[in-house]
C-alpha cells in the first residue's frame, strides 16, 4: 500500500464523518424550523382573534370543534402537569352538587330546564374547554363546554358569567349564575342529543 492509499482512505474517513455532521446540523436546523414556524402560527392566530370577536368564533369553529378535539390535549396536561386553572368553590350553593337528582326538571327543546331556588351558581358537571360564550336564540346567555368526556354541554340563561373562551376547567367549576329560577341543559356527544334522565341514570 502506498500513500496515495493512504491518502485516499483517510480522504474517505474526513468525508463520512462531514456528512454525518451535515445531517445533524440540518436535522437541528428543521427543528428549530418547525419550532419557530409554530410559535409563529400561535401569535398569528392570537392576534387575528385579538381583532375581532368574529374572529375567535371562526378559529373555534374550524380548528378547535371541525379539526381538534382540544380537551383530549388539556386531559393530557392536567394529567402530566397539573391543573391549568384553580376552581372549585363550597358547593353548598351550587346548582349541580352530589344532589343533583334531586333537582326538578322539565324537557325543553333539544335538552332540559332545571328548576331550583334563588341565587344558585352554576357548577360544570364534567370538566373540559370552554368553546362558546355569548348569546343565543331562545336559551338567553351561554356557555358551551366540550367536555373531557366527549360530551357537549350546553348551559342557558346564565348570569355573571365568569369565564372565557378557551378556558380549560374542572368540573365543580363555578362559571356563572342562574337567571329566573332555572337553566338550560343541553347534552350532546357525536352530532346526537342526550337524554338527560338516560345521563343522570350513567353519572
Amino acid at each position: 500500500m502506498n500513500i496515495d492509499d493512504y491518502t485516499k482512505i483517510s480522504h474517505k474517513r474526513y468525508s463520512s464523518i462531514n456528512n454525518n455532521q451535515d445531517k445533524k446540523v440540518k436535522y437541528l436546523k428543521t427543528i428549530i424550523t418547525k419550532t419557530l414556524l409554530s410559535i409563529i402560527l400561535v401569535i398569528i392566530i392570537a392576534t387575528y382573534i385579538k381583532i375581532d370577536d368574529d374572529n375567535a368564533s371562526l378559529v373555534n369553529k374550524y380548528l378547535f370543534q371541525d379539526s381538534l378535539k382540544f380537551t383530549k390535549i388539556n386531559k393530557w396536561y392536567q394529567n402530566k402537569f397539573g391543573s391549568i386553572i384553580p376552581t372549585i368553590k363550597d358547593d353548598s350553593s351550587l346548582v349541580f352538587s352530589e344532589n343533583i337528582k334531586e333537582n326538578t326538571y322539565t324537557t325543553y327543546k333539544d335538552g332540559v330546564q332545571i328548576n331550583y331556588e334563588n341565587n344558585k351558581e352554576v357548577a360544570l358537571l364534567n370538566g373540559g374547554i370552554v368553546v362558546f360564550t355569548g348569546e343565543k336564540e331562545d336559551y338567553g346567555n351561554v356557555v358551551i363546554i366540550q367536555g373531557n368526556d366527549g360530551i357537549d354541554y350546553t348551559y342557558g340563561n346564565l348570569t355573571n358569567i365568569s369565564v372565557n373562551l378557551y378556558d380549560y376547567l374542572e368540573k365543580d367549576t363555578i362559571i356563572g349564575s342562574a337567571k329566573d329560577n332555572y337553566i338550560y341543559l343541553i347534552l350532546e356527544k357525536d352530532g346526537k342529543f342526550i337524554k338527560y334522565d338516560e345521563y343522570l341514570q350513567e353519572n
